[in-house]
């Protein structure tokens, strides 16, 4: 059921509005300092709920400013001419949830916290630029970067591959060591719509309305958030009532569109490329002729129309068609079983019965993949089927979202490099910039160990460039030879469809999450 549970026994007429919807998988922490990136940007929806950025994407991709009075920009006066310095205006009259003004020293503080060494951040990127950082008043933070670096105010504090939020000082600078603090299970202080209330882990989490909230108090005034990782189970959640949104893949939308009457639907153009990471320290993996073979062996537009009926567009680099720096004209190799099979027999694999082998080894490779979603379960078995048809022995092996995306310390699969091919889907920023994925720093996401020199340099000049149509001619450069290389067989930009019930009023996802304006939700 939607929106109203009995808030009191002995008041029967008392109701809190509260709206219902589930993650798939248990967060690992909910300190948005040090939120993992994964497939469902788990821990990333949850921290929107309880901390603002410094200014959000609209559905439009329109910049919305949040904790800032507006957005720096040169025109504006708030990025010098050099690109070097940023001058960050707070909006005043922001509080945390327990009444202390958001100010200055909260931007510091959190800044110090990002470039400190002994926290295990998941990404510093741009933010070990900074060079100096001074707060003249407490609302007012200037920041020196080392050299000019295009995507700083679309990456610091803003919607993006590893978004980071600031925290309350007050609270945190007491909990040193911040990687045990107990604010890392229950963020009770936040200054966004919802206020952390209970985590029951592998069941639920609980937030309630913020009464000190900037734009006001919430209309919905309680958020029951499960944690189902299964997405059968979401579906059947979804249509008994249980729950007032979820993520469905295209296979479903095109069932619930025929039984149910009872849901809308939202499809929205995301921020995410998905594709399969092909680890090229692996051979036979590190020969760009195999490379070329395994995406000209797998027909990408068909599994575009046929496991996601259209709704998930063939892309050919990583960039989401609404970028600027992306172009069409990009092409990875096209499907060609012909073709494929030509170069691997040069590349010196041949022909034996059910598969192919050189030097008395089998051409076998071992594909990763996730429960959790049901568009890449369908993809894992197409690629697996294709791949055998030109002499590949491919095993699949289903890995949880969490185990998946942990970072290296922690055991993580595709941090670790324990695999040969992986489906993964990445989360690409507001600015194009995608040295995480494909820098030869092996930092981010690079999740291939793919290192081109040509490819790095660009990168570098690409960032350092303030001049809009210069980037975009690095980037299609770049894409060029990506597609040449072939690290990564891109599958699709996916818009994703939302199913919810009508009586959810402003549920309006963006780019990257559907939690950035829970504070416009509301119940008819």
């Amino acid at each position: 059921m939607l929106g109203a549970v009995a808030a009191c026994a002995n008041n029967p007429a008392a109701v809190v509005s509260t709206v219902r919807f589930d993650v798939a998988a248990d967060p690992a922490n909910l300190n948005p300092l040090f939120a993992h990136v994964d497939a469902g940007q788990v821990e990333q929806q949850l921290a929107r709920l309880s901390f603002e950025p410094f200014f959000d994407l609209d559905p439009a991709g329109r910049a919305i400013p949040k904790l800032l009075a507006v957005v720096p920009s040169v025109a504006n006066g708030g990025v010098t001419p050099d690109g070097r310095t940023i001058v960050y205006r707070l909006r005043r009259g922001i509080r945390w949830s327990d009444g202390v003004a958001v100010t200055s020293r909260d931007v510091l503080f959190t800044l110090a916290a990002i470039r400190d060494p002994r926290n295990p951040i998941g990404s510093r990127e741009g933010y070990d630029l900074i060079d100096s950082v001074v707060a003249p008043d407490p609302y007012t933070v200037r920041v020196h970067l080392r050299r000019p670096w295009a995507p700083a105010v679309a990456t610091i504090f803003a919607p993006g591959t590893s978004q980071q939020y600031v925290v309350p000082a007050h609270v945190l600078a007491r909990q040193i060591p911040l990687e045990r603090a107990a604010f890392n299970a229950a963020p009770t202080v936040g200054d966004g719509p919802y206020v952390f209330v209970s985590w029951a882990r592998g069941d639920r989490l609980v937030y309630r309305a913020n009464p000190r909230y900037w734009r006001g108090q919430p209309a919905v005034q309680r958020l029951d958030i499960r944690i189902v990782p299964d997405p059968q189970t979401n579906l059947n959640l979804l249509e008994s009532g249980v729950l007032d949104f979820n993520l469905i893949a295209p296979a479903q939308e095109a069932i619930l569109r025929k039984s149910s009457a009872k849901l809308s639907f939202v499809s929205v153009p995301t921020a995410l490329i998905a594709g399969l990471a092909l680890n090229v320290s692996h051979p036979p993996l590190d020969d760009p002729r195999v490379r070329r073979a395994i995406v000209q062996s797998i027909d990408r537009a068909a599994i575009s129309d046929k496991l996601t009926f259209g709704r998930y567009p063939v892309a050919d680099s990583d960039r989401p068609r609404f970028s600027w720096a992306y172009d069409p004209a990009v092409k990875e190799p096209r499907y060609d079983p012909d073709a494929a099979d030509k170069a691997l027999d040069a590349a010196g694999w041949k022909w034996t019965p059910g598969v192919r082998m050189k030097n008395g080894r089998r051409l076998e490779l071992t594909y990763v993949q996730f429960p959790e979603t049901a568009t890449g379960v369908r993809v894992a078995t197409m690629v697996q089927r294709e791949l055998h048809d030109r002499g590949f022995d491919v095993t699949l092996k289903s890995i949880s979202n969490a185990q998946l995306f942990l970072p290296a310390a922690e055991g993580g699969i595709l941090a670790t490099g324990r695999f040969d091919l992986a489906y993964v889907p990445w989360a690409m920023g507001a600015d194009p910039d995608d040295r995480f994925l494909l820098g030869c720093a092996g930092a981010g996401k690079n999740y291939m160990r793919y290192c081109d020199a040509t490819v790095d340099r660009l990168e570098g000049e690409a960032v350092a460039d303030p001049n809009r149509l210069q980037r975009r001619a690095r980037y299609v450069a770049i894409d060029k030879i990506v597609a040449r290389d072939v690290p990564i067989v891109y599958l699709f930009n996916p818009s994703y469809v939302w199913a919810y019930r009508p009586q959810l009023r402003g549920f309006a996802p963006n780019a990257f999450i559907p939690t950035w304006n829970a504070y416009d939700w509301s119940l008819r």
